[in-house]
């Protein structure tokens, strides 16, 4: 996380905030976060933007009601890998 700018943390804290205090149906229903489900390789997980080039990609396991997060920049090209 040290790489990542302060805008994008900021970013990224609003949208914990909304799960924990909405959860992830109402997350996904705003707009801005542009929330999706991803598809290929990464099936089974879903993205939300913070920014233009920056996303968290997330994936629910259901059984355990555990959450991983991963916080990444991104380009066009490697986005759609």
């Amino acid at each position: 996380m040290k790489k990542i700018p302060k805008h994008i943390l900021i970013q990224f804290d609003l949208w914990v905030e909304i799960i924990e205090s909405e959860g992830f149906t109402t997350m996904q229903k705003v707009k801005g976060y542009r929330d999706h489900a991803l598809k290929g390789d990464r099936k089974g997980q879903r993205s939300s933007s913070l920014s233009r080039s920056w996303r968290v990609i997330y994936f629910i396991n259901e059984q355990t009601n555990c959450i991983t997060v991963e916080v990444m920049e991104v380009n066009h090209h490697e986005y759609k890998k």
